[in-house]
């Protein structure tokens, strides 16, 4: 979700400047579409679960888009497959694992801390205050890791986010990450490790069932897809393809499994869930394709993504205290309001905060790159 990533990662045709930038914009245009999904979609869910009046037009059509199709989970894979397709090439250079380490550190972390510190206010503003052994497993982006809560649930990406890095470290250490028939047997094995569990219930057998090891395998995808689309590898168009019919088998049987249990997997229907992510797909592939959308809007929007993401949840938070939804037409209007307010917020925090620790971590990894070019000399 990072819009940083791109100038370093996606060039792969030195050759051809202009192609390039192309994709430049287009990555982040792709990143702007995918954070306006996440908001909409928990927008019609405030809607469904806060608004007094069922009847009215904003409850209707909220009630109707989440029926028939998840938009946040349409945006949520669009950035897997975008993460999946970049970030793995920005482990390069010297002391690559050490520089990767360093520079995801600088780009997540503190303004994930910041949205936890204003999430902390904003409880204690509406009477509640998050335990500080909760708060503290926050700030890891791995919370259930210690047996703790996310403090809002919009944030259960960022655990898959942190996953992708560990294994795409741990690949690359190995020499396997930009090898297409490891990766596809990798992303694969991550498939069945949520399917299998599933499968054996059936015969009796329980086990501990888990989808984070399928939400990886879609960034794994997405690096596969480049693999298959740009560096145009032997042997990347097979496994692309393998991985996505048994991603999509696995998503057609476990619809019912997990509206049985209500886990969340998938929340209304197997169609809606199904929907977005056939949709995100075909946006990302044709978007690679095309080198489409070039809009300096999206763009911007992409750049923001991460604040966006970050921020959206607490200005609602803001904004619906003010005015509550009602599920009439005047939601639109609050929901626009909500939207300006997260705009606004994702700015000052990109400008004043998300660029001067990324250019921070830069800076850092230069000084340690100097400090042994000078011990070697």
């Amino acid at each position: 979700m990072q819009a940083s990533d791109v100038p370093a990662t996606v060039i792969v045709d030195q050759g051809n400047a202009r192609r390039a930038a192309n994709r430049y914009e287009n990555i982040d245009a792709l990143r702007g579409i995918a954070a306006l999904a996440v908001v909409v979609q928990h927008f019609f869910g405030d809607i469904i679960h806060e608004a007094t009046n069922q009847q009215g037009a904003a409850y209707s059509v909220a009630l109707s888009s989440v029926t028939y199709f998840d938009a946040g989970r349409f945006g949520v894979v669009l950035f897997f497959l975008i993460s999946g397709f970049v970030v793995p090439f920005s482990i390069k250079g010297h002391n690559p694992l050490h520089r990767f380490a360093i520079s995801r550190f600088f780009r997540l972390f503190p303004a994930m801390w910041l949205a936890l510190f204003c999430l902390t206010v904003a409880s204690v503003m509406h009477g509640q205050w998050p335990s500080l052994p909760t708060f503290l497993a926050n700030m890891t982006m791995v919370p259930a890791a210690f047996r703790q809560p996310w403090m809002s649930g919009a944030y259960w990406t960022l655990t898959i986010e942190i996953l992708f890095y560990v294994l795409s470290a741990g690949l690359f250490a190995l020499g396997f990450l930009y090898r297409p028939v490891i990766i596809a047997l990798f992303a694969i094995a991550l498939v069945a490790a949520t399917a299998v569990p599933i499968l054996l219930r059936y015969f009796g057998i329980s086990m501990p069932v888990q989808y984070l090891s399928l939400h990886v395998s879609f960034l794994y995808l997405g690096l596969l897809l480049r693999m298959t689309l740009v560096d145009k590898l032997p042997d990347a168009l097979i496994g692309s393809l393998c991985v996505l019919l048994v991603q999509a088998v696995v998503l057609f049987t476990v619809g019912e499994f997990s509206l049985s249990r209500q886990d969340g997997f998938f929340l209304v229907g197997t169609l809606p869930i199904l929907m977005s992510y056939l949709a995100a797909l075909c946006v990302f592939l044709v978007s690679v394709k095309t080198s489409a959308p070039n809009n300096p809007v999206l763009s911007r929007l992409g750049a923001l993504s991460y604040s966006i993401y970050l921020f959206h949840g607490i200005a609602a938070l803001m904004v619906f205290a003010i005015f509550p939804l009602t599920g009439t037409g005047v939601d639109f209007a609050i929901g626009a309001g909500s939207l300006f307010v997260t705009l606004v917020l994702s700015v000052i925090v990109y400008d004043y905060l998300e660029k001067p620790m990324i250019n921070l971590g830069y800076r850092y990894i230069r000084r340690e790159d100097n400090n042994e070019s000078k011990v070697s000399a």
